[in-house]
């Protein structure tokens, strides 16, 4: 018996090993996870950087051309159903380029970035005007992307409810 547990045990261990390795917790591609998500927060510093200057309007379309794929499909609720002709991406640059002139704001705080595979998953939180009071408040942002080609291909996105909806205007003066 003792030849026998000193062969199955070693047998045992790497039978385990292997099914371990193959659970699909380990099956990412680590590398172009981590590639996807400095796709994402490029985009997002590129945003931001465009916003603090005031630039957003003239830089959209050069954002949008680096880091939004042709076939760019907009899942978000408030942006899906954008008016007018053209791509997802072409109506989302529209949309920055018809938003009226805001008070620049500090950029989101990250607090999280994850990648599973070609999703890229970011929490975000931000001081933005209630739209009833014009307090400030917390709003918290989940966006999900994928990731096709070093290109965004889709987006998703949930906020807080004390989120402006884009386009609605400038916050109220404080």
């Amino acid at each position: 018996m003792p030849k026998i547990t000193a062969v199955l045990k070693p047998v045992g261990i790497v039978c385990a090993a292997l099914l371990a390795s193959a659970s699909p917790a380990f099956a990412h591609d680590a590398p172009a996870e981590a590639a996807n998500k400095q796709i994402v927060l490029d985009f997002y510093q590129a945003l931001n950087a465009a916003d603090a200057a005031g630039t957003t309007k003239t830089q959209i379309p050069a954002i949008a051309e680096k880091y939004l794929s042709p076939d760019y499909v907009q899942h978000a609720e408030q942006l899906a159903d954008l008016p007018g002709p053209g791509t997802a991406r072409d109506k989302l640059v529209r949309m920055f380029q018809a938003m009226p002139a805001m008070k620049a704001m500090p950029a989101p705080r990250t607090i999280a970035v994850m990648a599973e595979g070609d999703r890229v998953m970011m929490l975000t939180a931000r001081e933005l005007p209630d739209p009833a009071t014009g307090r400030l408040k917390q709003a918290y942002i989940f966006n999900m992307f994928r990731v096709k080609n070093a290109k965004l291909v889709e987006h998703w996105d949930v906020g807080t409810p004390t989120m402006p909806t884009p386009g609605a205007g400038a916050p109220p003066s404080q």
